[in-house]
């Protein structure tokens, strides 16, 4: 709605498998708005005074990534998170990359991002957490044309009814592997990430990696599954957290 173009870009965009993301670029707002959903409001005109490329596209990259509607306990079953993993990487992926994903498959261990930072957007104010990059110093971006990073929040998590601290953890997990160098993570005030930078501190001062992190993962969904784990995966990863 307030990237119109994206309305047209519909009629051309087909339904995706479960390995497929659409990536839209170069479109431009031009409108503000208040709420979401049935709160949705227009609230003004916006001027996008972004840059433009070479084509004359702003320099915008939008990426539509369907989660699973309505998942209930099912999210927690190992087939739904590997589902979820792999349609966040198709989307966060750069295709520019290709020989740097060839490489990293074959060693099979990606850090959780150094070097850069992940910022946690809550309620318009901003924390920037450390975050470690792979090993390879080939693999760093130092080049800021190409220093791009992912721009995420709740995913699947409103109507569709996702484990929004779940859902952290796997578009985290996904961005790591996509060799993205930050994520800004807007959390939108909801509550139950009001520990996300306190429990990103901690997992990056244990020095996992992206599969490290993942066992933990599947280990309390399993958990979850059996009726074992009562609390979100933050508050059972740290117990010290509020509940």
């Amino acid at each position: 709605m307030i990237n119109p173009e994206l309305i047209a870009g519909m009629l051309f965009l087909p339904s995706m498998a479960d390995n497929e993301a659409i990536e839209i670029v170069g479109v431009e707002r031009f409108s503000e708005y208040t709420g979401y959903a049935s709160s949705f409001r227009f609230s003004g005109d916006y001027v996008d005074k972004r840059s433009v490329d070479f084509l004359g596209r702003r320099k915008t990259r939008i990426v539509a990534i369907d989660a699973l509607c309505s998942p209930r306990m099912k999210q927690y079953k190992p087939k739904y998170l590997i589902r979820e993993t792999n349609k966040a990487f198709c989307g966060f992926l750069d295709q520019s990359k290709y020989s740097q994903y060839k490489r990293l498959f074959k060693m099979n261990s990606v850090q959780l991002n150094e070097g850069s930072s992940l910022p946690i957007k809550a309620k318009g104010e901003s924390r920037t957490e450390e975050v470690r990059n792979s090993d390879e110093k080939s693999w760093r971006l130092e080049d800021c044309e190409n220093y791009i990073g992912i721009a995420t929040g709740n995913w699947g998590c409103g109507a569709f009814g996702g484990d929004p601290e779940v859902k952290t953890i796997i578009q985290w997990l996904a961005a790591s592997q996509a060799l993205r160098p930050f994520i800004s993570y807007y959390t939108f005030g909801l509550e139950a990430l009001q520990s996300l930078a306190q429990v990103t501190q901690w997992i990056l001062l244990q020095k996992w990696n992206v599969g490290d992190l993942w066992n933990i993962l599947i280990e309390y969904s399993s958990q979850k599954l059996r009726g074992e784990a009562d609390v979100g995966f933050f508050a059972w990863l740290l117990p010290s957290l509020p509940k």
